[in-house]
């Protein structure tokens, strides 16, 4: 593939200019003739049977018109070339092997080779007299081609000699014309007739049967080298697509450290007055607008890119270029950018807030949250065709996130009508009376249209994860689980014994556990997980100058956080219920009789939504570019044509 691409290059007589960039209509790096011959090797790297090429000559100077034709005439060996061109020149025209001419309406008034064409008019020029000048020049052979429009509108004159005018069809004053388009056709109809009568060999004989068509068995044969080619390109070229862009590349890396900032600077409160982490008080909003920021960021970087690429796409739609391979470059170099941002994102924010120990879950949720950006800004790109639109309409995605997030507007506040589905619901299968309803609902039950907003399942799984999978609460929790399986097994060991007893003071110490920097808090937390992977006893003695004024609950636990899972537990374990229901921070989800982690589920939410929105972003282009492949006019395409 490369060495067909450096050949391409070197005969259009572009391997000088193969760094540079093809630029824009303002911004021009190439010229019109470098332009023309880029894109008809653009078409050329193609494996097409026919080309159609509409006025490739239009706009350059001579000698480049001279070399598009050139390498145009190259490409048309075994191969069906039909070029439209405008005011050829006698050189231009006589390159050409066939010249189709039609006339107003679509009449057909020629078919045949430049010197065949040339030949007709100017003897029917001799025939009727029409007096255009023909403008032959019998020594060097050249003709000027455009006395065929002379002898075609040869305008209708009084017997003074004045053009006589008529009004067309949008009421202007033309010049009528002296044969109508009937004519011509007419006229040329009964030349073939002539021609083909001449042209008929005598033969006594039957005509040979034709040969049977092979058939063609289709054969799919998968070349991995050249799929992964394709790939490796598509994905250098989205990647290079958004390098090249320095001011936007600069605004990318610089919005997500800025918005980190400004956010955490302005939510670096407690009420102790004194800012320590578990009694600050904004902790939850700022997980929620980490994750509004994620979704933005991963929105506004890719609402343009399918619109930017909308012309590449139509011209490669016949030159086997993958559709999945596309969607999924542009999602893999879209979301480096992401997670470079949620990367520096998450590290001002949680430092500046004292939150530690989370570094790696938070930077996943954010990441998940803005992958999902990314695939609905894709979507939205590929369904409009101007970038300001695509502009106005990422405010209409983000806006209801904000609003049904579960944060600005907590679901306990929010117009329950919005749940009416489960009312009716459990108003067929149960028929549950008003006293029974307001027991078994729970008013932190997600609002139904809710549940297909992804802030939702984002905000909830990071809200949970920073309770549940903090540095603290996590060791005691897992020290917990071990203690509760060993005494279920009832196991009378002497090494079962001895386990428990360390397990249980393993939690003892966690419960309290205190330090003079949060340094040593860490160590202390290291030498507890060695005690948890059985890889040294518990030794009461390695704890006993754990003290100081540093503990382990104000570092790694804030109670608005905690609250918030203690209220959701709270309900959901509410005895006057049958079952447990689902509610907004509740550790486990229960659908279709499977009890699921919370992590588990609304992972599998978020990355399925995502991988449905791009299943849907590839729907939209194939649908597209299919719809442009079928209205492709393919008679519209002559050598030689009038121009009004």
């Amino acid at each position: 593939m490369t060495r067909r691409l450096e050949g391409k290059l070197i005969e259009l007589g572009l391997n000088e200019r193969r760094d540079s960039i093809v630029g824009s209509p303002v911004k021009k790096t190439l010229s019109g003739g470098e332009r023309k011959r880029l894109n008809i090797g653009l078409d050329m790297i193609g494996s097409a049977d026919v080309y159609l090429f509409d006025e490739p000559t239009s706009g350059l100077s001579s000698k480049d018109s001279e070399h598009v034709i050139e390498i145009i005439r190259a490409l048309a060996h075994n191969k069906i070339i039909i070029v439209t061109i405008h005011q050829p020149s006698s050189k231009l025209f006589q390159m050409f092997h066939k010249a189709i001419l039609f006339d107003k309406g679509g009449r057909l008034v020629f078919f045949g080779t430049p010197t065949d064409m040339l030949r007709y008019f100017a003897e029917a020029e001799h025939q009727h007299q029409f007096g255009a000048e023909l403008g032959a020049c019998p020594s060097c052979g050249t003709t000027r081609p455009e006395f065929i429009f002379d002898v075609l509108e040869t305008p209708l004159r009084d017997i003074s000699g004045d053009i006589i005018y008529e009004e067309n069809s949008r009421g202007q004053l033309i010049a009528a014309r002296r044969y109508s388009p009937e004519f011509w056709r007419d006229k040329y109809e009964a030349f073939r007739l002539i021609q083909d009568v001449k042209q008929v060999s005598l033969r006594r004989g039957p005509l040979p049967a034709l040969p049977t068509a092979p058939t063609n068995k289709k054969r799919f044969f998968v070349r991995w080298r050249d799929e992964w080619t394709q790939l490796r390109t598509l994905l250098r070229r989205s990647f290079m697509s958004k390098l090249r862009n320095r001011a936007n590349l600069v605004i990318t890396i610089g919005v997500a450290p800025v918005l980190a900032l400004l956010i955490s600077t302005l939510l670096r409160y407690s009420d102790s007055g004194h800012y320590d982490f578990a009694s600050a008080y904004h902790i939850p909003t700022f997980l929620f607008l980490s994750l509004i920021v994620a979704m933005f960021l991963g929105l506004t970087n890719s609402a343009d890119d399918i619109i930017r690429d909308r012309a590449v796409l139509q011209r490669e739609r016949n030159l086997n270029v993958r559709l999945p391979y596309y969607v999924f470059s542009k999602f893999v170099s879209l979301g480096f950018f992401a997670l470079f941002q949620c990367i520096l994102f998450v590290l001002i924010g949680n430092y500046i807030l004292a939150i530690r120990g989370m570094f790696w879950i938070d930077l996943g949720v954010m990441l998940m949250t803005a992958m999902g950006g990314v695939a609905l800004g894709l979507v939205i790109s590929s369904l409009v065709a101007d970038p300001k639109t695509a502009a106005n309409i990422v405010p209409l995605v983000l806006i209801p996130q904000i609003i049904m997030g579960g944060a600005l507007i907590k679901y306990e506040d929010m117009n329950r009508n919005l749940a009416l589905v489960y009312t009716f619901s459990r108003w067929f299968s149960e028929h549950p009376d008003t006293e029974q309803g307001k027991k078994m609902n729970s008013r932190l039950q997600v609002p139904f249209v809710c549940q297909f907003i992804a802030m939702r399942w984002s905000y909830e799984e990071m809200v949970v994860a920073q309770a549940k999978l903090n540095p603290l609460t996590r060791r005691q929790e897992r020290t917990q689980s071990e203690i509760d399986r060993l005494i279920v097994k009832k196991e009378e060991t002497p090494e079962a014994t001895k386990r428990l007893m360390d397990l249980k003071e393993t939690l003892a110490v966690l419960s309290g556990l205190e330090a003079q920097t949060p340094d040593e808090l860490d160590r202390y937390l290291g030498m507890i997980d060695q005690v948890l992977d059985r890889k040294r006893p518990f030794d009461r003695d390695l704890f006993k100058d754990a003290s100081g004024p540093v503990t382990a609950e104000q570092l790694y636990v804030n109670q608005k956080v905690s609250d918030l899972i203690s209220n959701a537990e709270m309900e959901q374990s509410d005895y006057r219920r049958s079952g447990k229901l689902n509610v907004f921070f509740g550790e486990e989800k229960r659908y279709l009789g499977m009890k699921v982690n919370v992590f588990i589920f609304n992972t599998i939410v978020l990355i399925g939504s995502t991988i449905a929105l791009l299943g849907l972003l590839h729907w939209i282009l194939r649908r597209q570019l299919e719809v442009r492949r079928s209205g492709v006019v393919t008679n519209k395409g002559f050598a030689f044509r009038r121009v009004k």
